[in-house]
């Protein structure tokens, strides 16, 4: 077994409503978040709704209480699942890239988080996996949690999308 690093984890509050940053880099990162948060916060998850169409990935997603997550349209269901949990002062973990990165590079994230964070007031955890791509590799797998953010922006995309880019920003300095 190849172990964890884990650093930062202070910086998830022990409650009150938190939106989860993470890059998306392999399989593996899913649950490495949801573990290191497990200790602390019970995580809820945007996944992407093609993993419920499996059956044994789809029932184990629903237990974990994810969140269904049409990436081709605008989900209007996912979007608001995903408010009932924050305002529910629950722990959202969602991947702005919208898909998982090769090779350990950063995408241009999905303006979402910072639609999330306006509405509801949540502060923004970013967070950084490394070392995930394979279990073979040595060494730990590392992932670091960074100083909660707080969108103090407008209602219009393109502010949106700029707070995006200031997490992911945030992520690559992890």
């Amino acid at each position: 077994m190849r172990g964890i690093r884990a650093e930062g984890l202070e910086h998830i509050p022990p409650r009150g409503r938190v939106i989860v940053a993470s890059n998306h880099v392999s399989i593996i990162d899913p649950p490495l978040v949801g573990s290191m948060l497990g200790w602390t916060r019970y995580p809820r998850f945007l996944a992407k709704e093609e993993l419920f169409r499996f059956a044994p990935l789809g029932a184990l997603f629903k237990s974990w209480g994810a969140i269904p997550l049409d990436r081709g349209r605008g989900d209007v269901g996912a979007i608001r699942s995903a408010l009932e949990v924050l305002e529910g002062e629950g722990c959202l973990v969602l991947f702005p890239e919208g898909t998982r990165a090769r090779g350990g590079r950063l995408l241009r994230p999905k303006p979402g988080v910072a639609m999330l964070a306006q509405r509801t007031g949540a502060p923004v955890v970013p967070v950084r996996v490394r070392d995930t791509e394979s279990l073979l590799q040595k060494g730990p797998m590392r992932i670091r949690f960074g100083a909660p953010m707080r969108y103090e922006g407008g209602t219009g995309r393109e502010e949106f999308q700029r707070f995006a880019d200031r997490v992911m920003e945030e992520i690559r300095k992890l």
